[in-house]
């Protein structure tokens, strides 16, 4: 009922299957409107417009004449409007605007598929409603799948909308939001992928018979999922874009008393419908590909889908019977999401875009009215390309088009492509033009890498055979070439045979097809049948196209930083960028110095896609030229220079512990080069430093570290062991510092200092190495070992303290505390001399050290005693004591003071009672709360010498101590010089951390104690509170955090000791133990230690050869497969060489026996390995290899029976099954092709040229 001749715009909206594609055009042609001209209809893809076409010409037969409905999938400037209905491509209909702006002879306009905002379909709409301002009999009908008519409504003047019924059953939403985020228990995929398989598991078990169809994201995840559900009477499906039209197929085939079950990615969201489908599973996540202006950079990320794609997913549930639909996310998720995708003209490059708008003759296009405007960023950066691309030109503040410019805009094409195609015919090079511009355009899709592992291991290898050492586009060429000789039905075959996607390849030839005719109609130029270029043998003609392939795309230009951990530098945005790990380049021993990409990617990580190699003289010839220096490129670029001729100690010394030092070094390094690029690397297994710095700053960072390897030289040879000549008791004895070989480098007999105590007040700030240099250099030369203070999971006296750093002289150490107070790190040193550590070894202490701390008075009591309280408990105090305090037996007085309102004064105390024998009696005799108490004393007697004392205390303790070698230098005695004020004599005892209960008897000895020459009442008091802590590491923590917890859960009920648990901002933890006894703090300790230092692996058949292994990428991933596994964690200590695993100890043994098992496989199998780059081989050494003795290797099977290989592409060797002498046989057939290669390239250099057109004679 609605009248179509009198709207001019209409918004119809039509669920998927409602028919609106089909028959819309068949009423409007009923109804008269289109009078003699056309109705067109338009299709974002060309296979829609096709079977639309043929849809409604069976439907219509006997209605209309024979050529009524026609379709046109590619523009030809000859296509006539002759016919009632055409269905064509957006893109189509585009170019014959271009053409003509009135678009004559078509009377209405049908864009169907609107909701998908396509490029096209955007741009279509913004120049038809500039024409229905001056066509005012022309008709447009927006078709949309989805609810967002609103804006095209608003955008076309508030045009009616209508609504469509589907023919959809009724689908049932349930939301079943997952609790967890993150990753999965693999590791491997993210959260919700193991979901939607937990998911598709239960409904397979609970769920009546129907198909299940499951959403992800990617091709990876869709395998992932596909591998790992198993499930009886189920046929898993992948269903992806990757895959051949023969594979997709397979999800529309019937499996007789199996329920289909297909992982998909967004492909079954519209453009695929498969029968049987009564399930779907929605992740609620797509993976998107969005340009970003500034950057440059296509970042591909995962991100909710929309409220359209949410519906849509679920309509698949619907289309043959009521389905049911879970939706992994909540009712509220659903309402956050965006209503509808965002439009691709925010999503993409524009340069096809503004080159058509400007074709138009349209000045500004910040004004021009788009739908949904694209930013200013994005249109700036395509005119700037457009520039590049010598399309368009600036004059007087207006873009103007060029006569380049102009032929792009007939081809209809992205301008890079159509750049490459213009430059190819000007180089008489017209085919490699039109193939290059096609296999571009599909690049990411021409080699197929699908399956498991070995299927994808598989596909690398047979790759090779095409890889061209000038880069992606030369390989894609070459795979073109190969394939077009092909007679018609072996193409298919073939495809198959080399893991090359026939589908991609059949689109590039209808695009090479569609670009010839469009040359020959639009710009009279005939393309000739075949090739000229040869892949195999290398002409002037590869310089040409490399030098073709950057003038299309000079903006993606990129540098070899020059170290492989930055990759290329590219050159518009100064950012470091990784080859993908497709590249063809990396099938080569070396990497070029300057190439050009297709486009930069970002994923996990970023990475240059469709890479070609140039010639760095090619910049010159760019016009306009590049908006880069490319000399200053060149002058940043890494040179990297190797040290060599170093032993593995001093290496290690170098790189200190888990790297440490060398950490620090670089990061120095780089602070004063102002160049975060420069690297040092070290590889022990070869005895070598890589320098990698800039020519400027290489002499800098040299000098860095050959006086860093010197001091290190010098610190080897100078270290020393600290032993005393005689074992005394004293803490001071005479000193001897012994060098290597048991040499006396120092005797001390005068007992001066050797050591000092090096504080600061910021420890984080200071560089180790930058402080040994620092005083290396002040007290000129002579540390001889070092001592750092570990902060972290042990007690230390003072926080501030970074360590002990000791000399072989002491007139060194002397000159190094003159170094107190001298600003270092932004504040200042605080240098003490140091008496000698524990007499002997620093090093001694290889467990946290226990301490105790002794007083006894030196002062006789005057028989009065202080107690401190709160000011109002004196009272009552007082009154408690009265009544009831005997101390020792014996009754005292008691009063206020006198002096201080808070204390109570106690008289009559027996002389002979020390403060800890008093204590308890006074806490007994009140319930009020006691802050302190002491006795009030005298003067000082006369005591023993503090070296006597420390004899003492050492005779009262030996005999609790170990005997042997092992334990000679158990304990520490040191017994401090007191102040004239002091009331107390002092002393600390510090104990090897083994020795816990050894340290608990003997201080059980001494409490109490009188020391020879000292008086009764001068008894010593241990302090009774002993404290010790352990930590580990976040990654151990993660592991044992339930043994942990009901470790120290059971010591709640231990008396008298109390257990602190810890945990960092990083993830770490620390165990903290408090005890009144040392024993206490032994006893709960060492469970906690055992638990913490794990299981160690111990083995005779672990060798430093095998664990090596375990420094290896190979390595470092078996052990993460492992921990995952196992639920595990494995840790490697690389200086020692041990390994220790943490867990439940059944996980731990499992994890064990694992790892010994695979670390001796694989170093057997590594034992018989070939590599095929570095050495002197040749960098397409691979490549030869593979085109001699194909891709699988057959032919080197043929040559040495019995044996079985297998090629690593990545890091291109050849694994062996077999024994050395195979081994051997191989790397002799291998120098042999390398040998035979040389020779090669020195006949071709010898061979004589034309001298009059200087090509190779044939």
């Amino acid at each position: 009922s609605y009248n179509y001749s009198i709207a001019q715009v209409t918004v119809l909206i039509g669920e998927t299957g409602s028919g609106k594609s089909t028959q819309l055009v068949q009423f409007l042609s009923d109804s008269g409107i289109a009078a003699n001209e056309s109705i067109v209809c338009t299709q974002p893809r060309k296979i829609a417009a096709i079977s639309l076409a043929k849809r409604v010409r069976e439907e219509s037969i006997g209605c209309y004449s024979d050529n009524s409905v026609i379709c046109y999938p590619t523009f030809s400037s000859s296509q006539q409007f002759h016919s009632k209905v055409i269905y064509m491509t957006d893109h189509c209909l585009l170019q014959h605007y271009m053409k003509d702006k009135n678009l004559s002879g078509i009377s209405c306009i049908i864009v169907d598929e609107a909701h998908e905002r396509s490029l096209n379909t955007d741009l279509l709409l913004a120049l038809v409603k500039d024409l229905l301002g001056r066509r005012f009999d022309l008709r447009l009908v927006i078709m949309s799948a989805t609810a967002n008519a609103n804006q095209l409504s608003d955008y076309f003047f508030g045009c009616g909308i209508f609504h469509l019924e589907g023919r959809n059953f009724p689908v049932d939403i349930k939301y079943v939001p997952c609790a967890t985020e993150g990753t999965s228990g693999s590791g491997m995929v993210a959260t919700y992928v193991s979901d939607v398989l937990r998911m598709a598991a239960e409904v397979h078990k609970t769920e009546k018979e129907g198909n299940i169809l499951a959403f992800l994201t990617s091709q990876m995840e869709v395998e992932w999922a596909c591998d790992h559900f198993e499930a009886p009477n189920a046929i898993v499906l992948p269903l992806h874009g990757k895959l051949s039209f023969e594979e997709q197929c397979h999800v529309f085939q019937n499996y007789p008393g199996k329920r289909k079950i297909i992982f998909a990615t967004n492909i079954a969201e519209t453009s695929l419908t498969i029968p049987g489908v009564k399930y779907v599973i929605d992740s609620g996540m797509v993976k998107e590909s969005k340009f970003e202006p500034g950057t440059g950079m296509n970042v591909l990320k995962v991100c909710w889908i929309s409220q359209s794609s949410a519906n849509q997913r679920a309509g698949r549930a619907g289309r043959t019977e009521p389905g049911r639909c879970y939706r992994l996310y909540t009712e509220s998720d659903f309402e956050l999401m965006t209503s509808n995708q965002e439009p691709e003209i925010r999503r993409v490059h524009l340069g096809i875009a503004v080159l058509r708008i400007l074709a138009l003759g349209i000045k500004n296009i910040q004004t021009f009215d788009f739908v949904d405007a694209p930013s200013p960023k994005a249109i700036d950066s395509a005119t700037r390309n457009l520039i590049q691309l010598g399309a368009i030109v600036e004059k007087n503040g207006v873009f103007e088009l060029t006569d380049e410019g102009r032929y792009l805009v007939k081809l209809g094409i992205e301008p890079r492509l159509g750049k490459l195609i213009i430059s190819c015919f000007h180089c008489g090079l017209c085919r490699e033009g039109l193939v290059l511009a096609a296999v571009m355009a599909n690049a990411s899709s021409i080699f197929c890498r699908v399956g498991n592992d070995d299927d994808k291991v598989k596909a690398d290898c047979l790759k090779v055979q095409f890889c061209h050492q000038n880069g992606d586009l030369f390989t894609l060429l070459s795979v073109y070439k190969e394939w077009e000789a092909l007679p018609s039905d072996r193409k298919n075959k073939w495809c198959w045979e080399n893991s090359i996607n026939a589908k991609s390849m059949r689109r590039c030839q209808d695009t090479v097809t569609e670009l010839e005719i469009c040359l020959k109609m639009e710009l009279a130029v005939i393309i000739p049948s075949y090739l000229i270029w040869d892949p195999h043998k290398s002409t002037a003609r590869d310089k040409t196209l490399k030098a073709i392939i950057l003038s299309s795309l000079a903006e993606n230009v990129a540098m070899y930083s020059g170290h492989d951990q930055l990759g290329y530098e590219v050159a518009l945005t100064r950012q470091y960028v990784q080859l993908h790990p497709s590249c063809s380049l990396l099938m080569f021993g070396q990497k070029p110095s300057w190439v050009v990409f297709g486009e930069l990617l970002s994923i996990t990580k970023q990475y240059l896609v469709c890479v070609t190699a140039f010639d760095y003289e090619s910049l010159a010839t760019l016009d306009p030229p590049p908006l880069f220096d490319a000399s200053q490129m060149e002058s940043r670029k890494l040179q990297v220079k190797a040290l060599t001729g170093f032993g593995s100690t001093l290496l290690k010394k170098f790189c200190g512990k888990s790297n440490h030092n060398l950490r620090s070094l670089s990061s120095r390094i780089k602070t004063v080069c102002k160049d975060e690029r420069i690297g040092v690397e070290v590889n022990i297994d070869q005895n070598e430093i890589l320098l990698f710095a800039s020519s400027v700053d290489m002499q800098k960072v040299l000098d860095f570290v050959t006086d860093v390897l010197e001091c290190e030289k010098k610190w080897l040879h100078n270290e020393c062991m600290e032993k005393p000549l005689f074992h005394g008791r004293s803490a001071s004895p005479c000193m001897a510092l012994f060098g290597a070989g048991a040499e006396i480098k120092h005797l001390e007999v005068d007992k001066r200092y050797l050591a000092v105590d090096v504080f600061h007040s910021n420890l984080n700030a200071i560089d180790d190495k930058e402080l040994l240099m620092f005083f290396e250099k002040h007290s000129k030369g002579g540390i001889c070992s070092v001592h750092k203070s570990q902060a972290n999971g042990q007690e230390i006296d003072d926080k501030e303290k970074w360590g002990k750093i000791m000399f072989l002289t002491p007139d060194a150490a002397r000159k190094a505390a003159e170094l107190d107070g001298v600003d270092f790190s932004g504040s200042a040193l605080k240098v003490l001399p140091s008496q000698t550590s524990f007499g002997g070894d620093h090093k001694m202490f290889s467990f946290p050290p226990v301490k105790a701390k002794l007083s006894w008075p030196r002062r006789l009591s005057k028989g009065i005693g202080i107690v401190r309280c709160d000011r109002l408990d004196v009272q009552d105090i007082l009154y408690d004591f009265s009544s009831r305090l005997v101390i020792a037996g014996k009754y005292v007085n008691c009063g206020v003071s006198r002096k201080c309102d808070d204390s109570v004064v106690i008289c009559g105390i027996d002389k002979e009672l020390s403060e800890a024998e008093i204590w308890d009696t006074l806490h007994s005799a009140t319930e009020r709360e006691i802050h302190d108490f002491f006795i009030v004393r005298g003067d000082a007697v006369k005591n023993p010498t503090c070296g006597a004392c420390e004899e003492a205390l050492w005779r009262e303790i030996s005999p609790f101590m170990p005997k042997g070698n092992p334990y000679t230098n158990c304990c520490w005695v040191q017994v401090f010089e007191p102040e004239p004020k002091e009331t107390f004599m002092k002393a600390l005892i510090t104990f090897d951390g083994r020795l816990h209960l050894e340290a608990a008897k003997a201080l059980e000895q001494l409490e109490g104690k009188v020391l020879p020459g000292c008086l009764s009442w001068q008894k010593i008091r241990c302090q009774q509170l002993f404290h010790s802590s352990i930590s580990c590491s976040s990654s151990v923590y993660a592991v044992i955090k339930k043994q942990l917890d009901s470790l120290l859960a059971s010591f709640r009920h231990v008396k008298g000791a109390d257990c602190f648990l810890e945990t960092n901002e990083n993830g770490s933890c620390r165990v903290r133990i408090s005890a009144n006894a040392t024993k206490t703090v032994a006893e709960l300790r060492r469970p906690v230690e055992e638990l913490m230092n794990g299981r160690t692996v111990k083995h005779a058949s672990l060798t430093p050869s095998i664990l090596q292994h375990l420094f290896s990428r190979d390595g470092i991933n078996l052990m993460r497969s492992l921990q995952r596994e196992t639920r595990t964690y494995i840790l490697f200590d690389r200086h020692s060489l041990n390994i220790r695993i943490f867990g439940l100890p059944d996980d731990a043994a499992v994890a064990q026996q694992k790892l010994m098992q695979s670390l001796l496989s694989y170093h057997e199998s590594k034992q018989l390995e070939v590599r095929l780059r570095g050495r002197g081989l040749p960098p397409d050494m691979m490549k030869e290899v593979v085109k001699k003795f194909g891709p699988d290797l057959h032919g080197l099977k043929e040559k040495i029976p019995g044996a079985e290989f297998t090629l690593n592409t990545r890091h291109h060797i050849i694994s062996i099954c077999g024994n050395k002498e195979m081994k051997q046989k191989v790397e002799e057939i291998v120098l042999q092709i390398a040998e035979a290669g040389r020779d090669l390239a020195v006949r071709s250099d010898s061979e004589v040229s034309c001298p009059i057109c200087l090509c190779e004679v044939e």
